[in-house]
């Protein structure tokens, strides 16, 4: 089971729409058998959403990676902080799951003031991983191709998770 998020991958596939109902009533319904004209191993509803919801917070590192690449962000809470004072466009600000309550409040009031999207994904040091740097707690994408594709990805991501 591989989720072709990008519908590139070779080979005979099954759509499902980036549903958590769907996919339930996909596997409800054995869909799958129908879909590839023979009997399938059957699949938990809660194991596919799972693969999908992994292969997409794998695709929102890879896309965090990328803007590391090419220098396109913000990292550290004063950094970004300092960045939503000076009115610089950012599109989303990624929080640390374990950020600190006191500085993830004042980050998410100050972005939402500026109509900003604001998530929680991974924790501190996953996110200084994916930035090659230490721990960071905060980090900004400015407007552009980059960001959209990490908002396009980050909504799909939060639909078939169950997470906002």
């Amino acid at each position: 089971m591989l989720a072709d998020l990008k519908s590139r991958l070779p080979g005979r596939g099954a759509y499902l729409c980036n549903c958590r109902s769907c996919i339930e009533t996909a596997v409800q319904r054995k869909q799958f058998d129908r879909a590839f004209r023979k009997s399938c191993l059957p699949v938990a509803s809660d194991d596919l959403i799972e693969a999908v919801g992994q292969e997409l917070l794998a695709h929102l590192a890879s896309l965090l990676g990328m803007a590391r690449k090419s220098a396109k962000f913000v990292a550290g809470s004063n950094a970004v902080l300092d960045a939503l004072g000076r009115r610089k466009l950012l599109a989303v600000v990624i929080l640390a799951k374990d950020i600190s309550p006191q500085i993830g409040e004042k980050v998410r009031r100050k972005a939402e003031h500026q109509d900003i999207v604001t998530t929680k994904l991974f924790d501190k040091v996953e996110l200084g991983r994916i930035l090659g740097r230490a721990e960071r707690s905060v980090v900004g994408l400015p407007d552009g191709k980059l960001a959209e594709a990490f908002l396009h990805d980050l909504y799909r991501y939060q639909d078939i998770s169950g997470e906002s």
